[in-house]
């Protein structure tokens, strides 16, 4: 009697993610000299969210009415508290001048981030470091721009690598570097850096819960699969909340360096208006000289 040999499929095991989930395969790559134009899911859900703010903004803003309805309700909430929380909260009244820019930045991010969940995209356009860095960029031109534009170029980067005048030799040396540095270079960085790796985590951890249900499920013992299906669906749920707070975190840290540069000098008062500050009522501040 013959045996017919039956071929048996050998489990290969569990598939994790792999680089091709951040390095996204380009739909089509043109090379014009030594310039490559492509497109890819990556750079179109980044072009998307981008289009996505502006097309809401525009729907919010281009009929307005005393009383908003609609899209303009939520466009003018997004306004209020981009304003008032953080724009006046953390630079003052001077603030009220960015919070355009602020608003867009909080919105973008708070889209680009919120892809990760939506289905059909299931990828966060701020997952790539190119598009944190862009951010952070913008930022910091906005944040030197508003520094020199309140005290003048000379002051301000003459308290940049003077921070403490007063302070003995040696202190100023050590603190003269370490100011130039965290403004010129570490904040940008970390500004940057935050926000990608928060998102390039949380993209990847939700990832490796989502791809071990996926494989675990149809094999026994199913508790396996069921516990890693539901710690999938917690963290998609987590992920919408740190989508949200990063957007803040990085909105209220551009407008803390706004402020921040806006205000160098401010704390230096000259030596008459702090005795005429300090001088007894009724008698000129000369006297006191």
């Amino acid at each position: 009697m013959e045996v017919l040999a039956v071929p048996v499929l050998a489990d290969e095991g569990f598939q994790g993610p792999t680089k091709e989930v951040f390095q996204t395969p380009h739909w089509f790559d043109i090379g014009i000299g030594s310039a490559n134009f492509y497109l890819n899911k990556a750079t179109a859900l980044t072009i998307f969210a981008a289009v996505f703010v502006a097309v809401i903004f525009w729907l919010g803003f281009r009929r307005a009415k005393i009383i908003p309805r609609g899209i303009q309700n939520l466009c003018e909430s997004a306004y209020d508290f981009v304003d008032v929380q953080i724009a006046r909260g953390v630079i003052g009244e001077k603030g009220a001048k960015y919070t355009p820019y602020l608003l867009v930045l909080f919105s973008f991010v708070l889209v680009g981030n919120s892809l990760a969940v939506i289905p059909g995209a299931q990828f966060p356009a701020t997952s790539r470091v190119a598009v944190p860095m862009v951010l952070s960029i913008i930022t910091y031109v906005m944040f030197n721009y508003a520094g020199i534009k309140a005290n003048g170029a000379r002051a301000y980067f003459k308290e940049m690598v003077d921070p403490a005048p007063t302070a003995p030799l040696g202190i100023r040396v050590i603190l003269a570097p370490i100011e130039v540095l965290s403004t010129l270079i570490v904040r940008p960085f970390t500004l940057a850096i935050r926000l990608f790796a928060n998102m390039f985590a949380g993209h990847l951890l939700l990832l490796v819960f989502s791809l071990g249900a996926d494989y675990l499920l149809p094999k026994p013992p199913y508790v396996i699969g069921v516990l890693s299906l539901l710690v999938a669906i917690v963290l998609t749920a987590f992920e919408l909340v740190i989508d949200a707070l990063q957007a803040y975190i990085i909105t209220i840290l551009t407008a803390a360096y706004i402020g921040g540069a806006m205000s160098h000098g401010e704390h230096e008062v000259a030596p008459s208006e702090d005795l005429a500050e300090h001088a007894p009522v009724g008698v000129p501040a000369a006297a006191h000289a």
